[in-house]
């Protein structure tokens, strides 16, 4: 066994469920979603760099974990992909030859 699995779902839980769960994921270009969302009293609002797309969400994911994830095992367990479900039928996949 490289890592126990439960190491992995922390890394995940910490880096994206934690912060993206249960928020409004706006692009930081909306400037008037951002302003309405910041006059809501305890509304829980994630600005981002890109549009959240599926695809995006995806990326940045990605762009997150990655080095995460060779924390874990010294660079010995690198990420290859990252799938992010809209619906069971309905997903993006983010993988390392594609993301910068």
């Amino acid at each position: 066994m490289v890592l126990d699995f439960s190491e992995i779902k922390a890394v995940l839980r910490s880096a994206i469920v934690d912060v993206w769960d249960h928020a409004f994921l706006v692009y930081r270009g909306d400037t008037q979603v951002r302003e309405f969302l910041d006059s809501l009293p305890d509304h829980r609002t994630v600005v981002l760099d890109v549009v959240p797309t599926a695809e995006n969400l995806a990326a940045e994911a990605f762009r997150l974990l990655a080095p995460r994830i060779a924390e874990l095992c010294e660079k010995q367990l690198i990420l290859e992909n990252v799938r992010l479900y809209e619906t069971p039928n309905c997903w993006a996949d983010a993988t390392r030859a594609n993301v910068q």
